[in-house]
C-alpha cells in the first residue's frame, strides 16, 4: 500500500511539475509579444513623426514658392502703372490646386502619400480702414478717421464709444510732442486687430465685427477707392450711408478709377474724396494661403510692402 502509494503521487507531482512550465512559458511569450508590440508601436510612432516634419518642411518650401509668385506678380503689375483695381491679375484667386511632383520636387512620403493641393488670394490691404490713420502724428488725433471709425462701428451694429478707445491705444503707441519735447511710445505697436484685446473696455465681438474691415499697416494710408468695401467706403464719407456706398462699389464692378475725381460722380451726390483719405493705388497687399501635403495643413497670411521694384514682407502668421 506504501508503495503503490508512492508511486502514483509522482505522477501527480511530475505533472504538476509540467503544467508549472507550460504556464511559465505562456508568461514568457505573453511578456515578449508585449514587449515586441511595444517596440513597433514605438517604431510606428518615430516613422510617423518623421514623416510629419517632412511634409512639414515640404509644405513650408512650397508656401515660399507660393509667397515668391505673389511677389512677381505685384511686381509686373507695378510696372503697369500706380492704379490698382480688382481687375488686375493679383486680385485673381487660386483655386485649389493639385500639385504634382516637378512642384514637390519628386518628393513622396509613401505609396499612400496625397499630392500637394495649394489654393491662396492676394488681396489689397488698403481696402480696409487702418487704424494706424487715427493718429495724424506728434500725439495729435486725425479728427476725420475717428469720426469714421465711429461711424464704422454703428454700421456693424457696435458701440461707437469703442472708437474713443482704440485711438487712445493707438496714440499710446505713437511717439508724441509735450512743450516741444519729442517723448517715446508709453505702448508698443500694434501689428494686427486682435492686439487689442488687451484694452480695457474692448470686448471680443466688437473686434471681431471689426477686422474684416480693419488693419493695421505700419503708418497712415489711404483707403483704395477702387477696392474698398461699401462699409469702409460709407465711413469715410461723412454724407453718404451705407445705400449709397453699396450703389457705388456696384458701378464700380463694371469699371476702375484712375482719379479720385473719375470716381465721384458714380455716387449720388458727389462728395469730395480727398487723396489723404483716400486713393486709387496701394502699397500693402495680404497674401493668404492653405496648403496641404499628406497629413499636413497649412494656413498662412502674410502682409507685403511694395516699394518701387522691390517687395518686403512685413509679417507672416501661421495657423
Amino acid at each position: 500500500m506504501t508503495g503503490g502509494h508512492v508511486a502514483s503521487a509522482q505522477p501527480r507531482r511530475a505533472g504538476a511539475q509540467r503544467g508549472a512550465a507550460i504556464v511559465v512559458a505562456l508568461l514568457v511569450v505573453t511578456l515578449s509579444a508585449v514587449v515586441v508590440s511595444g517596440l513597433f508601436w514605438r517604431e510606428q510612432v518615430a516613422v510617423r513623426s518623421v514623416q510629419n516634419r517632412l511634409a512639414l518642411t515640404q509644405a513650408r518650401w512650397i508656401e515660399r514658392a507660393a509667397l515668391d509668385w505673389a511677389k512677381v506678380v505685384l511686381r509686373a503689375d507695378q510696372r503697369l502703372g500706380a492704379v490698382d483695381h480688382l481687375g488686375e491679375a493679383w486680385a485673381l484667386p487660386v483655386l485649389e490646386t493639385r500639385l504634382d511632383e516637378t512642384v514637390t520636387g519628386g518628393a513622396k512620403l509613401d505609396d499612400t502619400s496625397r499630392d500637394a493641393v495649394l489654393a491662396g488670394q492676394v488681396s489689397d490691404a488698403q481696402a480696409r480702414f487702418n487704424l494706424n490713420s487715427l493718429s495724424a502724428g506728434s500725439g495729435q488725433v486725425s479728427v476725420t478717421h475717428r469720426d469714421g471709425l465711429r461711424k464704422l462701428l454703428t454700421l456693424l451694429g457696435r458701440s461707437e464709444a469703442a472708437a474713443e478707445l482704440i485711438t487712445q491705444r493707438v496714440l499710446q503707441s505713437q511717439p508724441r510732442v509735450v512743450q516741444g519735447a519729442t517723448l517715446p511710445p508709453t505702448r508698443g505697436p500694434l501689428l494686427r486687430v486682435a492686439d487689442l484685446l488687451d484694452v480695457p473696455g474692448l470686448d471680443a465681438a466688437t473686434l471681431r465685427a471689426l477686422e474684416p474691415f480693419c488693419i493695421v499697416l505700419p503708418k497712415p494710408t489711404p483707403v483704395n477707392i477702387n477696392t474698398a468695401s461699401a462699409e469702409v467706403i460709407a465711413s469715410l464719407v461723412p454724407s453718404i450711408g451705407l445705400p449709397s456706398a453699396q450703389r457705388f462699389v456696384a458701378r464700380r464692378e463694371r469699371t476702375f478709377y484712375r482719379t479720385l475725381e473719375q470716381a465721384a460722380p458714380d455716387f449720388d451726390d458727389r462728395p469730395t474724396l480727398t487723396p489723404t483719405v483716400f486713393s486709387v493705388g496701394s502699397a500693402y497687399f495680404l497674401a493668404n494661403g492653405v496648403i496641404r501635403y499628406d497629413r499636413v495643413e497649412s494656413q498662412s497670411e502674410t502682409l507685403l510692402e511694395r516699394v518701387n521694384d522691390r517687395i518686403d514682407v512685413l509679417w507672416q502668421q501661421r495657423r
